[in-house]
């Protein structure tokens, strides 16, 4: 077998292993909006389900609530611990239904989730749980299968980069946590990964209507499922300009394009987009003055590598201050990057390359730059979860990446892809052992 065949087929069985691993530990409901997620799962498999509300809703409502209980949820979060009372699931679940009016999300999307759940449609709620944890282990082995084929499309033969980057996604102890409980920014963060390999091997191997069709496809099914995607048509639209000066003499056939793209788009945004740019655009032009909370980038860093829980579990600071470190040595090699190779785009055999890597780039600024933008002009310090930006973890751990082998003489590369293996899954092991574990059953 090929030895970088069995490299990826380990790496993936890993990421498999690792995230049953963390999807038993971790007790049930005990990640961000597990429950309200979960409902929308198990509704979205009934018509009535779906639609229904804490008014008329199904039998297993009160199973849900009952499970909170047994499990002592609010033990682990910070809010104070109600009474049980029947058929009040509202009192312990956001039902997003009734929060968003329909707006949160897609039936289709939830399906997609909820196929486990044809299994076991009688069982007991809490099986059912992890029968639908076990699906969102899978997607985080495809996107780490997605983050190997990305990079070695625009790097074939760089063996540090190739598995550096799916190691860093691996390895991530809050990604992994993540990924191995019930929310639909999985499913998203797998869809916008999706249309970045197809942007990506567009522009290197080249565009074919097959390709544009499964670009585009994936990017609205992405933005159906969570509004963290919603970054994915500034990424496009600049991928377009790459390519429009070439066809310029066939403007007629651009401008039908462009209307028959409008048409598209017009019928089939997401309603809650609309409303969300509404809201923006009341903000800004209600001439409040823009400010970021200090907390807010902070916690986007802290919660993007390891802050598990319900944002409760914090780690020691000196690990923050590492992997801040670490980030700043891998922008400082970034920064040399950019000006040993400033002329990068200007040679024809380099142009593919340089554009796959300002496409990855523009995402994920268009990533960040929607969290902290809206925080500011809401003067809301809400979303600041690092959940928000994992569908770019794919080239932000790419970035990385590079930065730090610009720093490192290529002597040394095996070896420090060695070393960063090793660092690694020592700081995953640490967050698992001495963090999750003793916080989540000291308590039992």
């Amino acid at each position: 077998m090929n030895p970088s065949k069995l490299i990826l087929y380990s790496l993936l069985a890993l990421a498999l292993v690792r995230g049953l691993i963390y999807g038993a530990v971790v007790p049930p409901w005990q990640a961000p909006d597990e429950p309200a997620q979960f409902e929308r799962v198990k509704a979205s498999l009934s018509a009535a389900d779906w639609n229904s509300t804490s008014q008329n809703g199904p039998a297993w409502y009160d199973e849900l609530s009952k499970s909170l209980f047994t499990f002592r949820y609010w033990d682990f979060v910070d809010t104070s611990r109600p009474l049980y009372a029947p058929n009040s699931i509202e009192r312990y679940v956001a039902l997003y239904q009734e929060i968003y009016q329909g707006l949160y999300g897609s039936r289709g999307a939830y399906v997609v989730m909820a196929w486990p759940l044809f299994l076991a449609p009688h069982q007991d709620i809490t099986l059912q749980l992890y029968l639908v944890r076990v699906n969102m282990v899978l997607m985080n082995v495809a996107v780490i299968f997605l983050a190997y084929l990305i990079v070695r499309t625009i790097f074939p033969g760089d063996i540090f980069l190739v598995l550096g980057t799916p190691l860093i996604i691996l390895f991530n102890p809050q990604h992994t946590h993540l990924m191995s409980t019930v929310n639909n920014g999985n499913l998203a963060e797998l869809l916008a990964t999706a249309v970045l390999y197809f942007m990506v091997t567009g522009i290197m191997q080249g565009f074919s209507l097959l390709k544009v069709f499964a670009m585009l496809s994936f990017a609205l099914a992405a933005m159906w499922t969570k509004a963290t995607t919603y970054f994915l048509p500034l990424a496009i639209g600049s991928l377009v300009l790459f390519y429009l000066p070439a066809y310029r003499r066939h403007w007629r056939w651009l401008l039908l394009g462009g209307a028959i793209l409008a048409v598209l788009i017009y019928y089939f945004i997401p309603q809650r987009l609309i409303l969300l740019l509404a809201s923006f655009g009341a903000s800004v032009s209600s001439g409040h003055f823009f400010y970021l909370d200090p907390l807010v980038p902070i916690d986007l860093f802290r919660s993007f590598w390891a802050y598990p829980g319900w944002m409760i579990l914090q780690l020691h600071p000196f690990w923050y201050q590492l992997l801040f470190i670490s980030c700043l040595l891998a922008l400082t090699g970034l920064l040399g990057l950019l000006l040993t190779k400033r002329r990068l785009g200007d040679a024809p055999s380099r142009r593919p390359q340089f554009r796959a890597l300002l496409i990855l780039a523009i995402a994920v600024a268009g990533s960040i730059v929607t969290i902290l933008a809206w925080n500011a002009a809401t003067q809301s310090i809400i979303y600041r979860q690092g959940r928000s930006i994992y569908p770019v973890i794919v080239p932000i751990s790419l970035f990385l990446m590079l930065g730090w082998r610009q720093l490192i003489p290529a002597g040394w590369h095996r070896f420090s892809l060695l070393a960063l293996t090793l660092g690694l899954s020592l700081f995953d092991s640490l967050v698992l052992l001495d963090y999750i574990i003793p916080f989540f059953y000291s308590k039992y």
